[in-house]
This record gives C-alpha cells, structure tokens and sequence, in this order.
C-alpha cells in the first residue's frame, strides 16, 4: 500500500455575478483582480501550513506531504496527506478572502483518503488514475457544501436600515468621491470600496494582455460605460475539456490523446510512472498551456478588429475591448458592439490555431500532442444597451454559450463513448428592450406557427408544437474547414455573405440594376426587407409568400441567399417554392437566417477596412 492522499479543492464561484453586480466598470476590472488573487492566497496559505513549501519540487511521490496540483486565477488543486492540514488550508484561504474580497464567495472541501498508488476501475469503463477521480469526486462535492451554508449576500443585511450603494444596490458601508459636482459624493458597500481598491492592480495585469498601458485600458474601461451605442458582453469557454484532464493520467509519457508518440517522443518509450504521478505530472503544465493558448488567442482577435474597427471606433488609438477573465479556457470581454461578432469569430478561430500548433497540446507541425490535434471552444454574445444590467447581459451570454455547446457536442463524432466536439461555434443576441433577458423566454419569442404542408404530415397533434419554426438559425459555426451537413447555411461565411446582401449598393460601374436604382442605393431596399422581416412573425407560410414576391423582383440582387441553402449549385432558386426556411435534420424545426443576418450587420466590423465587396463583409453601423 502506498502513501494515503486527499485532494483539497479550493474555488471562488458565482465569479461573474461578483464582477458584474456594479454598473462600474473600473470595479468590474477591480472584481476580476480579486478573483485572481486567490492564487496569491493559496500560495501563502501553504507557505504558512508547510515549513519549506516549493511548488516546483515537493513530490507525494518524493515523500512529501503536500503537492500543488493547479493554481490559477478562480481555483486551486492540492494534494495533502494530513486531512488536517487540508481544512487547515481551506481555513486559511477563505478567512483571506473574508477579508480581502468581501462579496467574493470562496470555498474548499477535502476529499476523500485514497492510495496514491491506487487505480479507480469501473466495469465497461476504462480505469484512471485515483487522482483524478477523487479531483472529479471534489468538484461534484463543492456545490453540495456550499448549499449547506449561507451565501456571500448574507453578510450584507440591511438591518439596521442603510442607505443603498450607488454601484450595487448593496447596503453602503463608506461614502466615496467619484467625479464632479454636487453628487460626487456617493454611498458604496463593502465589495464597492474593495473593488475601487483593487482596479489599479487589475488595470495593470490586464492591460499586459491587451499589450496597452493601464492608462489606456482606463480610458477603454470609461469609454465602455457611457459612449457606445451598443455593447457587448462575450463569454467562451472550451469544449469537453473536463474528459481530456480526467484522462491525462491514462496515457503514458510521451502519448497524445488518440495514444500515438507525441512531439518528440519515440514509439514504445518505457513509462514507469503510476497514472497518478502521470495526472500530477500533467496537470499542471496542460492547464498552464491552455492558459497561454487562450491569452494569445485574444492577442490574435484584438490584432484582427484593429483591421476591421470602424472609423472613429477607437479610444484614443486603443481597441474599445475590456477583457474580464482570461483564465484557463475561459474569456469574458466587454467590448464595443461595432466589433462584436469580428471579436468573437476571430477568437475561435485563433484558439483552435494557437492549441493546434502548441507543442503540448497539438503537437504542432507533427500533429499529436495531449488533444490530438488541437482545441475547440463556444461563445456566447450578448449585445445590449450599456447602462443595460450586465448580470444579466452575462447570464444571457452564459446561456447562448450553452446552447453553442449542446448544438456542436450533438454532432459531435464518438470516441471510446464520449463526444469529442470537432467545431467551434457561437450564439448571438441583441436585446433590443428592456424586457426579460430570460434566454428560454427570448428564444420562445422566436418561434411561429409551422407551414401547412408540415401540419398535413403530422396527424398527432402533441408532435405539432415541435414543427413551430425558428427565426434564427444560430450557432454559426466558425471552424474553417468544418462542412458537413449540420453546418448547411449555419457557418460564418454563410452570416457574412447574408449580412453583406443587406447593405449591398449599386455602384457606378453597374449603372444601375434593370435601370431602377441610382448609384448609392441599396440593392436591397430597406423597406422591404423591415416588410419582410414583419411578415416572419406571422408564420412560415406568410414569410415564404411574401419571400417569394420579393424574389421575383430581387433575384439577382442577394436575395437568393436567404433561400434555403438546399438548391444544387448553377441552379436558379425557383421563385414559386423557394422557401426562407431550412432544416438541419429531419427531426429538428425549419430555421431561417435572415433575422440573424439583419441583427449581424451592425455587429461585424467595417467592410472598407476588409474589402466588404471581394470578401463580403458588412458595414457596421449601417441600418436595415
């Protein structure tokens, strides 16, 4: 028998209700220095609980007590063989926090005793490290503690009656100068002051990312919360990283994971280490490396709206992007709503390159690496007002995440039972009102009575309601090479050519189009698009009558593509059947893309810095 363990897991959580609970956005970037603390708090917790502690040496397997697994902004892994010392370090932690981020709700748990050099076996399942099932064992463990307790909000009670923070709606604890004239004095809570305290910090750390000074991210950060007509609130997140970790401790040194040699390492080399040594090993570095990958991605889509931004949309020569959270595989950004959607599809991309050439990950020119090939990641986007409330925005972004998720795992091919999604993709929304944000009520909004010809094949009437058509036809994917038949009339190209249909304009050179529209004009007048776009909400069936009028008048001008992406290439879309609806599979409701196009134009950058006409980018800004 070998050495007795537990796993310590400590997490902040509810981390974008805590930054997104003030409408300042200088406390934004403060919330997101104090969630990047906790790494500063769990090293000084084990400088404190273990004499001597070194990260970079102690080994359980060298005989120490205690083994630092991940320690990144938002949470930690340890490995103790002293349950004691685990809640001693849990203590230590979240006392900190108490402290130092008030409003910030951090907890830990110590799991429960295994063998270090013990496998976890299951019948019909492969085995793994007993590591890394006590580490999943954690994390299904942490929110059950967490509900056994009160959360971050009861320490804030308004008895004795307070007056309200002007940032949060929290009671106030101080009064604070912010600005000028007679109501520069304002009240604030205590996570108010604690983020105000913290923004200097954050400026700094996250203005290294945006490769600006603190100076200018300030400016970004102010410009934010007042000036553009519309913001946006983006969230990624990786795709079925969590399978990948879990069986970083299966593969022997050297392997990748479809299990062929990795980069620079030779075929059938001998690995004497137990998985657990393997997992402890590995973990580490692969979460270090994903992190690389996900700042240099944003690097990349930065450096790409600086090509694409449209006149007059900078700050002061910065791009109008704040970043919130680069941790892990995870980004949150606010930024302009004028490059929203360049923002988003430029990241992706750039997050399946930088993992695909990183050495560890994808093993670069030779291929390989621990994911075999690369990542893949979904965001989702929320386009609002910027006095709108960003927790909600963020939740409403979280949400469209998801549904990314759920749509790209479906399809996803199956490897040893587990769906590894090969496409990377994103969902959109502009919340046009201040109604509900509920994503579940926005997306019942958007669905109408299906056709008649969908209602005759469908004798039982509980089945009906799931013929109710889509007017949209979100996610888009974004994967470059990825063409396969879900993807039909849903990938970014196929937004970008709809979008830029829409404010397409007749030129000089085309001496107008059948000798009624001047140069300048759209080829596609507004009013019928707005007349068309009315005429979705009254059902599939009207939509494709009107649709079909158009069409034979706007043929040659863009309109066929929003017709369903199912005619055979050289064909003319026939303007007695063509129908603005499509679907993915027989088993799914109709979609359309035009809604999504129309909603798209103002949120894609600007084509004159692109060549909108050869690549077919949109305007920004430009009304439909």
């Amino acid at each position: 028998m070998g050495v007795t363990c537990h796993v310590v897991l400590i997490e902040t959580s509810g981390n974008q209700g805590f930054i997104f609970d003030t409408t300042k956005r200088r406390e934004n970037v403060g919330a997101s220095e104090l969630i990047d603390g906790l790494r500063q708090w769990v090293d000084d917790a084990l400088a404190v609980e273990f004499t001597d502690f070194d990260s970079a040496t102690w080994r359980i397997s060298d005989g120490r007590p205690a083994q630092l697994l991940v320690n990144a902004a938002g949470g930690a892994k340890i490995v103790v063989c002293d349950r004691e010392q685990g809640t001693a370090l849990v203590s230590l932690v979240t006392a900190r926090a108490l402290r130092a981020a008030p409003g910030l709700d951090v907890c830990g748990v110590v799991g429960e005793c295994f063998d270090w050099d013990a496998v976890h076996e299951e019948e019909g399942q492969r085995p793994i490290s007993m590591l890394a099932r006590r580490c999943r064992e954690a994390h299904h463990l942490l929110p059950l503690v967490k509900s056994g307790r009160a959360g971050p909000m009861s320490r804030f009670l308004r008895i004795p009656i307070v007056d309200e923070c002007a940032a949060s709606g929290l009671p106030a604890y101080d009064v604070v100068v912010d600005g000028d004239g007679p109501r520069s004095r304002q009240p604030r809570s205590r996570p108010s002051r604690a983020k105000r305290a913290a923004q200097d910090a954050g400026f700094t750390r996250l203005a290294r990312y945006a490769g600006i000074s603190n100076k200018a991210l300030e400016a970004v950060a102010d410009h934010l919360e007042d000036v553009p007509d519309w913001v946006a609130v983006i969230h990624a997140d990786g795709n079925s990283l969590g399978q990948l970790i879990t069986d970083l401790g299966n593969r022997p040194e050297g392997t990748s994971a479809d299990g062929q040699p990795a980069q620079g390492s030779a075929a059938g080399d001998a690995d004497r280490k137990t998985p657990n040594d393997r997992y402890a090993d590995a973990l580490g570095p692969f979460s270090a490396a994903v992190q690389e990958c996900t700042v240099a991605a944003f690097t990349k889509a930065l450096e790409h709206c600086e090509r694409v931004l449209p006149p007059g949309h900078d700050v002061a020569g910065a791009m109008p992007v704040l970043p919130l959270v680069l941790g892990g595989d995870d980004l949150t950004v606010i930024c302009a709503g004028s490059i929203a959607l360049a923002f988003t599809e430029a990241y992706l991309t750039a997050f399946e390159e930088v993992t695909r050439a990183h050495a560890l990950l994808g093993g670069g020119l030779t291929g390989g690496g621990l994911t075999g090939g690369g990542l893949t990641a979904c965001a989702g986007v929320a386009v609002v007002k910027p006095h709108f409330p960003f927790s909600a925005a963020y939740d409403l972004a979280e949400e469209l995440t998801k549904e990314a998720k759920k749509t790209v795992k479906r399809y996803a091919p199956r490897s040893s039972g587990q769906a590894r999604p090969r496409a990377s993709a994103f969902s959109f929304h502009v919340q046009y009102d201040s109604g509900g944000s509920d994503p579940e009520h926005l997306r019942e909004r958007m669905q109408v009575p299906p056709g008649a010809a969908d209602l005759a094949a469908e004798p039982d009437r509980k089945k009906r309601r799931k013929l109710r058509a889509l007017l949209y036809a979100q996610p888009y994917v974004v994967t470059r090479d990825m063409r396969e038949p879900w993807t039909q009339g849903r990938h970014w190209d196929d937004l970008v050519r709809r979008a830029a249909a829409l404010i397409d304009t007749v030129d000089e050179l085309d001496g107008g189009v059948d000798g009624a529209q001047e140069s300048g004009e759209r080829k596609l007048p507004t009013s019928q698009i707005h007349d068309l776009r009315e005429t979705l909400f009254a059902g599939r069936d009207a939509a494709d009558g009107r649709f079909r009028q158009l069409l034979r008048h706007y043929q040659d001008r863009g309109l066929t593509l929003f017709a369903a992406p199912d005619t055979p290439d050289g064909e003319t879309t026939n303007p007695d059947t063509a129908s603005l609806f499509w679907r993915i599979s027989a088993d799914e409701p109709p979609v359309t893309g035009l809604l999504d196009a129309m909603n798209a134009v103002q949120l894609m950058g600007d084509p004159a810095a692109t060549g909108a006409r050869a690549t077919g980018a949109p305007a920004t800004g430009a009304s439909v």
